[in-house]
């Protein structure tokens, strides 16, 4: 095909988000990777106490403070023990994003707060028990997660007897909750960009009560938990009032996400479930507008040569538009796309792929990426507020939207082995400052924040 029927031939972009103009470069990594931090961001400042800003100019810079964490040592236990009631239907069969972050939680809370107790709100199709620790306890709530019937009437549904904190963490806070509230807001997109939020039939239901529940959570929460300071400055940009309230917890890669111990048994692994022994580029989660999964098969169609082709990890019902996408552009027969993948198979796809490709638009914080990194698979992003901020220098990030940069970069990486080692490098490196046990007891100072501001 030639240039100009590639060009007819990409769709424009959908939904893009406004942001400042920025420089139409490829962000390169420093090299060799730059030491870093991990951060956290605590609770309301004193007066006498001074901001400092540390990633990035922010919506309302200096509501909060990021303290930079220099010992790994156990944070002293809370005096006083407390219930805490945590809505996990999330958890189920086949999790999503959010429903790693809440088995992460549901798996470490239990100990590493003994003296406290936990009730866990179940998905009828999740296994139960959820947690086998003494201090736990799990109840069936019937509706989904994001139900109207629970946002309305929570306590028709489950009790709150004894409990003196309740944390939603998906976003929304039901209706008269009786105790102190916790929720983690991993975006405020269904406010900012509510046509992106959704598919199209399940947008018009839900725009009827999810965005006045988000916005019940920013105005009524006694606490906020957010995955980075750059949603964090989105949400005091949207309810200044919250900035005392709000507290940034990174998300964490789970332990399976490693460099493989035998890259060439891995690979032989993967070019079997792939039918191919092609390298071969990753494309990750659902289809949305916001994902820009056509811009990155565009960009492919456009520099990528072969023998390497593009994996697409994603359901089969959301990729008819991007398989026509495919046949115009005539690399449809490059493309693999697979579906209902094992955890151990998912590992492995990006342990071994040339890079993870993740053209978003917009993002709260952006999990594969920290998977990523940690596999050791080299990072092409957008350079997006979420993305610079847990990158942190350690991948390609190129301007949201463009395909011209995009396509560019592209053509770098899978020319240059040199490149593709760096960025592993880095990445690895990196996601080293991400824990899932510091995200866990960050989480458990802020039920007890919440409890103490309610007493």
């Amino acid at each position: 095909m030639g240039e100009a029927g590639l060009r007819s031939a990409i769709p424009r972009p959908r939904g893009t988000v406004n942001e400042k103009e920025r420089a139409a470069e490829i962000t390169w990594p420093a090299t060799p990777p730059r030491a870093t931090s991990s951060f956290s961001v605590a609770r309301p400042i004193p007066a006498i106490v001074p901001v400092i800003n540390t990633f990035h100019e922010g919506a309302v810079a200096g509501c909060f403070r990021v303290i930079p964490i220099l010992t790994t040592a156990p944070m002293p236990e809370h005096q006083k023990s407390i219930s805490v009631a945590v809505d996990a239907r999330y958890i189920r069969e086949r999790p999503s994003g959010i429903g790693v972050y809440v088995q992460a939680l549901v798996d470490r809370l239990p100990t590493s707060a003994p003296l406290d107790r936990f009730l866990f709100w179940a998905h009828r199709l999740a296994p139960r028990p959820l947690s086998h620790a003494s201090n736990t306890s799990d109840v069936i709530v019937r509706p989904g997660p994001s139900s109207p019937l629970t946002l309305f009437w929570p306590r028709r549904y489950a009790s709150f007897s004894d409990v003196d904190v309740f944390h939603s963490p998906h976003n929304v806070l039901p209706r008269k909750i009786p105790c102190a509230s916790v929720v983690t807001i991993h975006d405020v997109m269904s406010i900012e960009h509510p046509g992106l939020h959704l598919p199209r039939i399940e947008r018009a239901f839900k725009s009827k009560y999810y965005q006045q529940a988000v916005w019940r959570a920013l105005s009524d929460a006694t606490c906020l938990i957010t995955p980075t300071k750059a949603t964090a400055d989105r949400i005091c940009a949207l309810a200044p009032d919250a900035a005392k309230r709000v507290s940034v917890i990174w998300e964490a890669p789970d332990t399976c996400f490693e460099p493989p111990n035998d890259l060439e048994t891995a690979r032989k692994e993967m070019a079997r479930l792939i039918g191919d022994e092609s390298p071969y580029l990753l494309l990750v989660g659902v289809n949305i507008p916001t994902k820009r999964h056509d811009l990155a098969i565009a960009a492919f169609a456009r520099t990528v040569p072969r023998p390497w082709r593009l994996v697409l990890l994603q359901s089969r019902r959301s990729r008819d538009e991007l398989v026509r996408l495919a046949s115009r552009l005539q690399v449809a027969d490059r493309l693999v796309w697979l579906e209902a993948v094992s955890r151990e198979n998912v590992v492995k796809l990006i342990q071994c792929a040339g890079a993870l490709v993740q053209p978003s638009n917009y993002e709260g914080f952006g999990l594969p990426v920290v998977e990523a990194m940690a596999s050791g698979c080299p990072v092409v992003a957008s350079d997006i507020p979420a993305f610079r901020e847990i990158t942190g220098g350690a991948a390609l990030l190129v301007p949201p939207d463009n395909v011209d940069r995009l396509a560019t970069a592209l053509r770098d990486l899978v020319k240059s082995p040199e490149l593709r080692r760096s960025l592993s490098e880095q990445g690895l490196s990196r996601s080293r400052d991400f824990s899932w046990d510091q995200c866990t007891r960050e989480t458990l100072d802020v039920y007890h924040d919440a409890a103490s501001r309610k007493r």
